[in-house]
């Protein structure tokens, strides 16, 4: 369906890979923009279709629970039909599924969607990952995937400003839902034309003849995989606490539901330039490891002090460890540029999936047990004990088990 040679003379240009990472920028924006609309419009949906919270937290939690259960058969199909064509096909489902979500009137209709669009962004991460891996060298890999990984931080701040805005001045979510739907759509028709695998250029597909399911076996079995697995699924309660964190403020710490929003956003703006700036050091350095461990280690130093500074304690500091928080968690670009270093190329893709799936449903797990702890012991902490007993396994994990693979680890 789509041609295998389009944008050939393009690739053997000395600035392809540059074009690659613009439109894969641009698609990763606009996709990330759309998936968190829903959470951006929740009072207005509330209010429109007259959902209870608990319908509503269905909605929510209905894109990124297919979205992990994906990233393992992402892998798979990435492996079988290739990076280029799995955006491809997969983006299609993500159109309708936006589509269904703008014309959608009724609660079942954007159930629907959230479902489509979650399984058509779910193999993109990934894929978007293995061209750039093939396509850059290795003293601008990871920066290359972290300038990527930046336009999801820079699409869910777009989307928590654009939609109010939109709202307030044309009375409606639908407008922006519709043009940002429409640019998806162009940049979807953009990468027919530029999206290309470095192989096909290196004399045809080369895809490994074993079996699907030996491969992913191979994959499972690869002890090399196990510390990314583990360090990403223990950083994701580091995630919950900060999802928690303006409630356990309130509660805790005294403060308003205002300031504990601008405290919020701040952890949200670092993620932007956080990914870019360690990667790019990672890239400067040569290394890997060292940068993913000081990451690691910075960000639990960080969170601890934020739950253990006093009451009264003045806004701007908690201000400023909230930005060094979002600052040093996104050390987590560094993993997506060290598995495919790491694993022999025929399994990069599953190894991918994997890590990445397992640490999203590691987070719809965790995120109820924060809560659950609460509610059983009438305080937070329980819940922020183990928090800090995990995450001060994460550089440690890495420190121990995982070797330095900047250029890739050879057999």
């Amino acid at each position: 369906m789509f041609p295998l040679r389009a944008g050939y003379r393009m690739e053997k240009s000395q600035y392809y890979p540059i074009i690659l990472l613009a439109t894969l920028f641009l698609t990763y924006f606009v996709e990330n923009f759309l998936r968190m609309a829903p959470n951006a419009l929740t009072p207005i949906l509330i209010e429109e279709l007259k959902l209870s919270y608990g319908a509503m937290g269905v909605l929510l939690s209905a894109l990124s629970l297919i979205y992990g259960l994906m990233q393992i058969p992402s892998g798979i199909l990435s492996n079988r039909f290739g990076s280029r064509r799995s955006i491809l096909y997969f983006n299609i489902l993500t159109i309708m599924g936006l589509f269904l979500f703008w014309s959608g009137m009724n609660y079942n209709c954007l159930l629907a969607a959230q479902i489509l669009i979650g399984l058509g962004c779910s193999t993109f991460y990934i894929n978007a990952v293995n061209l750039l891996s093939t396509w850059f060298p290795s003293n601008r890999k990871a920066t290359a995937i972290g300038i990527l990984s930046a336009s999801g931080g820079l699409a869910s701040f777009a989307s928590y400003i654009g939609f109010p805005r939109v709202v307030d001045a044309l009375g409606s979510w639908r407008p922006l839902y519709l043009g940002i739907s429409l640019i998806l759509i162009a940049s979807w028709v953009s990468n027919i034309f530029v999206l290309k695998e470095r192989e096909n250029l290196e004399g045809g597909e080369n895809r490994d003849t074993q079996s699907l399911m030996q491969i992913l076996f191979e994959t499972v079995r690869d002890r090399r995989l196990y510390p990314f697995i583990s360090g990403y699924l223990l950083s994701t309660v580091g995630w919950v606490f900060m999802t928690w964190m303006p409630k356990f403020m309130i509660d805790v710490k005294g403060l308003t539901y205002i300031e504990v929003g601008e405290i919020a956003s701040l952890g949200s703006i670092a993620g932007i330039p956080g990914t870019i700036v360690i990667s790019a050091i990672s890239d400067r350095l040569k290394r890997r490891k060292m940068p993913l461990v000081g990451a690691f280690g910075l960000a639990a130093v960080l969170v601890l002090t934020f739950m253990a500074a006093p009451i009264g304690t003045p806004l701007i500091v908690f201000m400023t460890l909230n930005f060094l928080i979002g600052l040093t968690f996104s050390f987590w670009v560094l993993l997506f540029s060290m598995i495919p270093e790491t694993l022999p190329p025929g399994s990069a893709s599953i190894g991918l999936g994997l890590v990445n799936g397992i640490g999203t449903i590691g987070f719809s797990i965790f995120a109820p047990l924060y809560g659950y702890f609460v509610d059983i012991t009438g305080t937070y902490t329980l819940s922020n004990y183990i928090v800090q007993f995990l995450i001060l396994l994460m550089p440690l994990i890495f420190h121990i088990f995982i070797k330095e693979c900047y250029g890739g680890i050879k057999e």
